[in-house]
C-alpha cells in the first residue's frame, strides 16, 4: 500500500467515526451504562446554584427506579424540555415568584421554569424553598399579602408546593397534603393624636413594628410622612376617635 493510498484509507476512517458520532449524539444521551436507551421519563432539577438539598432528588432511591433525574444548571440549562415529564424547583426566592407570575422570565433559569408550568409539565417546589412562605420573612403586611396572590396564581397555573418530607411521593403518586403559608403577621396598630404627624412620629412607629397607624381626622400629616409610611407598607387611617 502506497502513501496515497494510505491516507485515503485513514481520512476514509475518520469521516466514519464522524459520522457515527453525528448520528449518536441525540440518542446516546439518554442511553444507560449498557448503551441501551434509557425509557425512564425525565425529571429535571432547576436550581439557580450548586448545593445538597436538591441532591436529595437527584439520587432519590425512591425516585431512581421510576426516572432519570437530571440537573440543569449541570447542563447550563441547555436542556430540551420534551425530554422531562417532571421539573423540581429550588431557590424560589420571591424575586423569582414575582418574576414568574408576572411572566418577565429573562433569565436561563426563569425561562426554563416559565416553558415548564405553561407547557403543562408536572412542576414541584419544596416548600422550604419558598421564600414567600418563610416564617421568617419580615417583610410588610401588605407586600406579604401580594406575595400570597402570585403563588396562589402559580398554583392554579399547575404548580404544586409540598414538604420537602413529601416530594418523592408527590411526584410518585400525585399525592401531597398542600402546604400552608407561614400564618401572616398580625398588625400592629398605633394612635398618633398630635396636631403634627412627621416623618420622625412615622419612624418612630416603624421601629416599633406599627402596620397601622390611626391619626386623628384634623391632624395634619407631612408630606415626607405620608412617603415614609408608604414606603413602607404602613397603612394610616384617619380616625375622630384618635
Amino acid at each position: 500500500m502506497d502513501h496515497n493510498d494510505l491516507v485515503e484509507l485513514v481520512l476514509a476512517r475518520v469521516i466514519e467515526k464522524l459520522a457515527e458520532k453525528a448520528a449518536c449524539q441525540g440518542p446516546c444521551s439518554a442511553r444507560n451504562g449498557d448503551g441501551l436507551k434509557d425509557e425512564r421519563p425525565g425529571l429535571l432539577v432547576l436550581t439557580q446554584g450548586h448545593g445538597e438539598d436538591c441532591h436529595s432528588v437527584l439520587e432519590d432511591p425512591c425516585l431512581q427506579p421510576r426516572y432519570r433525574t437530571e440537573c440543569a444548571l449541570l447542563r447550563d440549562y441547555q436542556v430540551d424540555l420534551d425530554e422531562f415529564e417532571v421539573v423540581v424547583i429550588y431557590g424560589f426566592t420571591n424575586d423569582v415568584l414575582c418574576r414568574l407570575a408576572s411572566g418577565v422570565c429573562d433569565t436561563a433559569f426563569t425561562r426554563l421554569a416559565q416553558q415548564a408550568l405553561l407547557s403543562g409539565k408536572r412542576v414541584f417546589v419544596p416548600a422550604e424553598e419558598v421564600e414567600a412562605m418563610n416564617a421568617s420573612c419580615s417583610l410588610p403586611a401588605p407586600y406579604c399579602a401580594m406575595l400570597r396572590e402570585k403563588l396562589a396564581m402559580l398554583t392554579a397555573c399547575g404548580l404544586t408546593v409540598c414538604a420537602r418530607r413529601d416530594l418523592a411521593e408527590a411526584v410518585l403518586n400525585g399525592c401531597c397534603c398542600a402546604a400552608k403559608p407561614a400564618a401572616a403577621v398580625p398588625e400592629k396598630e398605633l394612635c398618633l393624636n398630635k396636631r403634627v404627624i412627621t416623618e420622625r412620629d412615622v419612624t418612630a412607629a416603624d421601629g416599633q413594628k406599627a402596620t397601622c397607624i390611626h391619626i386623628g381626622e384634623k391632624s395634619i400629616l407631612t408630606a415626607l410622612a405620608a412617603e415614609y409610611a408608604k414606603s413602607k407598607g404602613i397603612r394610616l387611617v384617619r380616625d375622630a376617635d384618635c
